[in-house]
């Protein structure tokens, strides 16, 4: 290895990919959806550009929470680049996470690790399935790209700390990689605990000319982070974001512990950073079998989670200040590792989610450091301790890096596809009304609307305020033909989504349709009417406004509205005969005839168009005329319903060939 001091760069990489490859064939899954798939903004010409002048989510329904413009850049470049498939995204976010661990080996190899100890740590990183999380969800690389930052910041800065007179040109370049890893994610400020920690120096057996020169180097550091943030805050003001953000931006469905009066949020908080914890170290599979719901009685400070979870932070924090009053460099990276954790925990602020372990990607990238800082420091101390260390990795690491391994392996697959990840989230936190309702949405996009209701209404049990729920069971319920009961249930959810967020227009739509069903058009046409003012010249509400209209028998109003639609739809024969009927309805023969002329011509295997010109015919006066289109119309096996529902004929009934074609009885006047 000595001679070839690639090849653990090379080892490592290959531990980060193994795991991993199997996300080439993944679809897009959960957030994706809305920030790659549907994301028209990513598409313009000039996004990857245009992206540090808007927030993160823009080209989405969300709002302005974060501002990440080096995430929106990589997406945009991903696309045009590699296409628009997820096997592009997906190879970036594994290649991201393998320059990652292979970043772990350099970073500890410029802080004085052997190539053994540091190639342990590297592997250590590279299988951990905390990396399962942001290496699957592709705008997860929302942590992969911070952490490529932080470790190169953070190893320019060691190669200072290696440096007899480190000057200001490498502190600027810390604060430059600094300032790129905050424009990839907010928790990247965690960094700024490396120069400030290192204003003691790293060691007490250091002189006091190398220890001052140090010193400085790191108030350099400080400084250029402290105009990195700077620099930050001015872009955010730019494109108009403040520095923190209202529970009103939050969604309580997504994380609704946020929404819990102090102090029952701390000590839930408290209790999920301990399974976030456990994890960490314990990587068997993280799940919450908490009601987390509104109105769950919240823990109180004598749960066991809560007191562990107090009792190990005080641990890690007295462990900070102990080894940072003996200058000793671990204090560094486990003040790294809980800073990049604090803020995503809903400790410190609630934030926008309430599961991820993508937050463990991080604070894990810390822990591993201090883990190689640990065994390099066993190494100073016993020079023969370097052969050890690779003995160690032969005979001790590599079966738990094995069992590391499967478990990433493991983890990494429930990403597949949207069934797979809502199916595992539903098994791992039951009470999670997100997840019961985000399962539904897969199961109903593959057609088994049964379990999908299921779920609809596992998630309205859980928190009836969650809109989607409420959306897509009235959406079932109205679409599934099940009758008049279940139609006015649809409507009611439909209802409930509007109540709780009036501007969403597809429940109007859905509602509009749900009444027309239960034969209320005037109720219809309001609903219509209140989505077309949300959205001007949305189809489906158009359609419904005009079906509305046709129904209340206010047909020349009817006639307009299917004209346009017509306009626009030229080739939609469901579209071309309301508006030939309507005309036809209203009197307006001469536009009538025109239009059924002309659809008999486009739509020549339709017999309907014939028997509506015959009506037409009929109507002004031209019985034989009439007579030969609605001889052609006969072939048609609808022909005598037809017949049976209109009066237009009814004057030629003694008339030769009528007598035929004519039924005895009619069924109804239209």
């Amino acid at each position: 290895m000595r001679r070839f001091p690639w090849i653990p760069y090379v080892l490592v990489v290959i531990a980060a990919l193994l795991p991993h490859l199997q996300a080439l064939g993944f679809e897009f899954v959960f957030d994706d959806d809305f920030l790659v798939v549907q994301n028209a903004f990513l598409r313009e010409p000039w996004s990857a550009l245009r992206a540090f002048g808007v927030h993160f989510w823009e080209g989405t329904p969300f709002g302005a929470l974060y501002y990440r413009p080096i995430v929106n850049s990589t997406l945009a470049l991903n696309g045009k680049l590699l296409g628009w498939g997820p096997v592009g995204f997906h190879l970036v976010n594994i290649l991201l996470h393998a320059a990652n661990s292979a970043l772990v080996v350099w970073l500890l190899r410029r802080l004085g690790a052997g190539r053994a100890v540091a190639m342990l740590a590297g592997a250590l990183f590279a299988l951990h399935p905390v990396a399962a999380w942001p290496v699957g969800s592709i705008v997860a690389r929302v942590d992969l790209l911070p952490a490529l930052f932080v470790l190169l910041a953070w190893g320019c800065f060691a190669g200072g700390e290696r440096e007899a007179r480190p000057g200001v040109l490498r502190a600027a370049a810390v604060g430059g990689l600094f300032l790129l890893a905050l424009l990839c994610k907010e928790s990247a400020l965690a960094f700024v605990a490396i120069p400030i920690l290192a204003w003691r120096g790293s060691g007490p057996a250091e002189d006091r000319t190398a220890r001052a020169a140090r010193s400085r180097f790191a108030a350099l550091t400080t400084a250029s982070c402290a105009m990195a943030v700077a620099g930050v805050v001015l872009l955010r003001s730019m494109v108009g974001m403040g520095l923190s953000y209202g529970l009103a931006e939050l969604s309580p469905i997504t994380n609704p512990l946020a929404f819990q009066p102090l102090p029952e949020r701390w000590l839930a908080a408290l209790g999920l950073a301990g399974r976030y914890f456990l994890y960490l170290f314990f990587p068997l599979g993280f799940t919450d079998p908490r009601d987390q719901r509104p109105g769950a009685v919240a823990p109180t400070l004598a749960d066991a989670w809560v007191v562990g979870t107090i009792f190990f932070l005080a641990i890690w924090i007295a462990a900070i200040a102990i080894l940072w009053l003996r200058r000793d460099r671990r204090a560094a990276p486990l003040a790294f590792a809980l800073a990049a954790f604090l803020p995503a925990s809903n400790l410190i602020i609630p934030i926008g989610s309430l599961y991820a372990q993508n937050f463990l990607y991080m604070p894990l990238l810390g822990m591993t450091v201090a883990l190689g800082e640990t065994l390099a420091r066993r190494t100073r101390r016993h020079p023969g301790a370097e052969r050890g260390a690779g003995l160690a990795v032969r005979w001790a690491a590599l079966p738990i890096l094995v069992v590391l391994g499967v478990a990433s392996a493991r983890e990494s697959a429930i990403w597949r596809n949207n069934l797979t990840l809502m199916g595992a989230w539903v098994e791992r936190f039951p009470y999670y009304s997100l997840a019961q309702g985000a399962l539904g949405l897969g199961l109903m996009r593959t057609g088994d609307e049964a379990e999908a209701e299921r779920h609809f209404r596992a998630a309205l049990d859980l928190d009836a305020r969650n809109i989607e729920a409420q959306y897509n069971l009235g959406l079932i319920l109205i679409t599934g033909e099940r009758g008049r009961e279940a139609t006015e249930e649809g409507l009611a959810h439909c209802r409930a989504a509007l109540a709780i967020n009036p501007a969403l227009v597809a429940a109007q739509v859905n509602a509009a349709n749900a009444l027309l069903q239960l034969e209320r058009p005037v109720e219809a046409e309001a609903e219509a009417r209140a989505a077309l003012a949300l959205s001007p010249g949305l189809v489906p509400a158009r359609r419904n406004l005009a079906e509305a209209l046709f129904r209340q028998q206010r047909f020349a109003e009817a006639a307009v509205e299917f004209g346009a639609l017509a306009s626009a739809f030229p080739d939609d024969s469901e579209i071309r005969s309301p508006w030939v009927v309507s005309l036809l309805r209203a009197g307006d023969l001469v536009a009538a005839r025109r239009e059924a002329e002309r659809a008999r011509l486009e739509f020549p295997d339709l017999p309907w168009f014939d028997f509506c010109l015959a009506r037409v015919e009929a109507r002004s006066g031209n019985p034989d005329a009439a007579l030969a289109l609605l001889t052609t119309a006969a072939r048609a096996p609808e022909f005598g319903e037809w017949m049976g529902k209109v009066d237009d004929f009814e004057p030629y009934r003694s008339r030769q060939g009528y007598v035929e074609l004519l039924p005895a009885a009619r069924l109804d006047r239209g």
